[in-house]
């Protein structure tokens, strides 16, 4: 785990704190600030005094867009004339003891609080720190003693962890520097604070983080790449490729800077070479197409350079596809052989099943033909179908004659007539000669007259 500078690097706020409008009155801010007296006497009164220093540092950490806090500044803050608060190690030991705030040390080391944290600090940190506290002047010692408000921290990670999961951020791996800007342009936080959270998410493996040493020559720690996953890449672990691939980023945008520069100063020289050609000051105009020429030339070998890194990601994020679609290949098929083992789909089983169903096919093939054949004695002869069809077209003629009128002069209509009746026309004498025949037959023979009795 890195250290970092303990003191609290506090971003510019637009106004200075305001302290709240209780304070304004002279009775009640006095009783504020003095010394708490025990719980027992007045436990109403102890827990309210209580409860207000708890929120006003809990705003004063917001309000500056930290999670940090010391006792130092919190006197500096809540100062009124000379009258300081005299409570503030009974607050701090209060939210110390209910678990609102941790000692910064502490925090760095371990932000989980666990059992390893906690013996590494007791045997090994803690005593290094009184040693370098009791070197450090007294007011250097007291500026060193920081506390982090968790409620503050959680609030800020939960921010941060929301930034994350947006674009451009997510699934991509930043310089700090650069990730830094970019939380700046959107969030009010100062970078001490940021450095805790990304500290703390990484501890939550939510992100991950590659340190690398200070420049100025101490063996301080700070973060040089921040990793931030994805749903489609969510490992959080920072390897020799994540870094390589973050290094040809970086060569490829300073080959752009500087490509974009050289044009500028290739326009610029042409432009002054035309100038003094125009004065007719043939040697300055020279120098400069010279400068010029110099000038595209290291363009020209830059373009290459980019050419080749642009080449090489191109190369890289092909291989990264390319694995997974080599691993999907494997999974498939594996899938695959898992199914056909369980479905005892084997070469020799399969030809086994498929020549017994031919087989069965063409047994049922020659039955059907079997089944088809019939005797001829079974059958009915030619001559016999004749004969049925000759006597039922009689009976067809017989019914049809039975059924229709004889119409006197007319000749009885043969087979064509019957299957293809015609119209008949009769003539107004012919149907009066007809109801002249006709005879009315009476329902008992006593009651019968003929026709030619009756009246028309």
């Amino acid at each position: 785990m890195s250290s970092v500078s303990s003191k609290s690097q506090v971003a510019k706020s637009p106004k200075q704190f305001q302290l709240p409008a209780v304070l304004n009155d002279e009775l009640r801010a006095q009783a504020l600030y003095v010394p708490f007296r025990e719980r027992s006497v007045n436990p109403e009164n102890y827990d309210s005094k209580m409860k207000f220093w708890k929120d006003i540092i809990l705003e004063f950490c917001l309000h500056r867009g930290s999670s940090t806090f010391s006792k130092y500044e919190l006197l500096q803050t809540f100062s009124i004339g000379q009258r300081v608060p005299s409570c503030l190690d009974t607050v701090i030991g209060e939210m110390q003891r209910s678990g609102l705030i941790r000692p910064r040390l502490e925090y760095e080391y371990d932000p989980s609080n666990g059992w390893t944290g906690w013996a590494v600090l007791r045997f090994w940190k803690n005593p290094l720190h009184k040693i370098k506290n009791a070197v450090l002047s007294p007011n250097s010692a007291q500026q060193d003693h920081m506390f982090v408000h968790l409620t503050a921290m959680k609030k800020y990670c939960n921010d941060l962890q929301a930034i994350f999961e947006n674009p451009p951020f997510s699934g991509a791996i930043f310089c700090y520097e650069e990730l830094k800007n970019s939380i700046f342009a959107s969030t009010k936080m100062s970078e001490d604070c940021l450095v805790l959270c990304l500290q703390t998410l990484s501890c939550q493996n939510k992100i991950g983080l590659h340190y690398r040493q200070n420049v100025d020559g101490n063996n301080n720690q700070i973060i040089h790449l921040v990793k931030i996953p994805s749903a489609s890449h969510p490992s959080v672990i920072i390897n020799e490729s994540d870094i390589g691939l973050h290094n040809l980023h970086t060569t490829r945008q300073l080959l752009l800077k500087q490509l974009e520069n050289l044009e500028f100063q290739v326009a610029e020289n042409e432009e002054k070479a035309r100038q003094y050609i125009k004065e007719n000051k043939r040697l300055l105009a020279k120098t400069y197409l010279r400068k010029k020429h110099l000038l595209e030339k290291s363009h020209a070998k830059r373009s290459d350079a980019l050419h080749n890194i642009e080449s090489l990601m191109s190369n890289l994020d092909d291989a990264k596809h390319n694995g997974v679609i080599l691993d999907a290949y494997k999974y498939g098929t594996k899938a695959l052989q898992e199914i056909l083992k369980s479905s005892n789909l084997t070469y020799d089983n399969v030809e086994e099943i498929v020549s017994d169903l031919r087989e069965t096919i063409d047994t049922n093939s020659d039955l059907q033909e079997i089944i088809a054949k019939t005797s001829t004695s079974e059958c009915l002869s030619t001559e016999e179908e004749d004969e049925l069809e000759r006597e039922l077209k009689g009976l067809f003629a017989d019914q049809a004659a039975a059924s229709s009128p004889i119409i006197p002069g007319k000749a009885p209509a043969n087979d064509s007539q019957i299957t293809q009746p015609q119209k008949i026309e009769i003539s107004d004498a012919e149907l009066i000669a007809m109801l002249d025949e006709l005879e009315v037959e009476q329902k008992t023979p006593a009651n019968s007259f003929s026709v030619s009795e009756a009246t028309i």
